[in-house]
C-alpha cells in the first residue's frame, strides 16, 4: 500500500458528543501506523477535510477513484446530502474493495442499513485497523504472495 486517503468529515454534527476526539484518535493510529511499516509495507497518509456536501464528495470521488480511502464521518451528511447522487453511487459501486466508512460517535448512523449503501463497507472506528489491515492483504506485492503460496519449492 503506497498511499492511504483519509477524508475527514467536518460537517456540523462532527463537533457532537465527542467526535472530534474519536476522528483525533484515529488520526494519531494512522499516522503512528505510517512509520510503523516495514519497508515495502510503508504507505503515505493523505489527510482531507470534507464540508459534508456532495459536491465535495464528488470532487474527491473523481480525483481518488481506485485509492484505498477511509471516510471518517457520522454518516449523517452522507446520507443526507448524497443520497440521491449517482456520481457517488457509481464511486462507491466500483470502490468496494478500497473504499471504508469509518463511523465516529455514539450517535453514528449506520449508513448500511439504507438502500443506497447497501453495498458500502462501514466499520466502527475502534475497528479503523481491520481496514488498513484489508488494504495491506489486498495490495500485497507480487513477491509476498509467490512466498506465501508456496510455489518456489526446492
Amino acid at each position: 500500500m503506497k498511499e492511504l486517503i483519509v477524508i475527514v468529515d467536518v460537517s456540523g454534527s462532527m463537533y457532537a458528543m465527542g467526535k472530534a476526539s474519536v476522528v483525533g484518535n484515529v488520526l494519531s493510529t494512522l499516522s503512528a501506523l505510517e512509520n510503523l511499516g516495514k519497508e515495502n509495507e510503508t504507505f503515505t497518509l493523505v489527510k482531507m477535510q470534507w464540508d459534508g456536501t456532495c459536491a465535495a464528495f464528488e470532487a474527491f470521488a473523481e480525483k481518488y477513484n481506485g485509492k484505498n480511502t477511509l471516510l471518517l464521518t457520522d454518516g449523517y451528511a452522507l446520507s443526507d446530502n448524497c443520497g440521491t447522487s449517482k456520481t457517488v453511487k457509481t464511486f462507491l459501486e466500483e470502490n468496494r474493495d478500497n473504499f471504508f466508512v469509518v463511523l465516529c460517535g455514539g450517535d453514528a448512523m449506520n449508513i448500511c442499513a439504507l438502500k443506497e449503501f447497501r453495498r458500502v463497507r462501514a466499520i466502527n472506528a475502534d475497528n479503523v485497523l481491520y481496514a488498513v489491515e484489508s488494504f495491506a492483504s489486498a495490495n500485497g506485492s507480487a513477491e509476498n504472495r509467490t512466498e506465501e503460496s508456496g510455489d518456489n519449492w526446492k
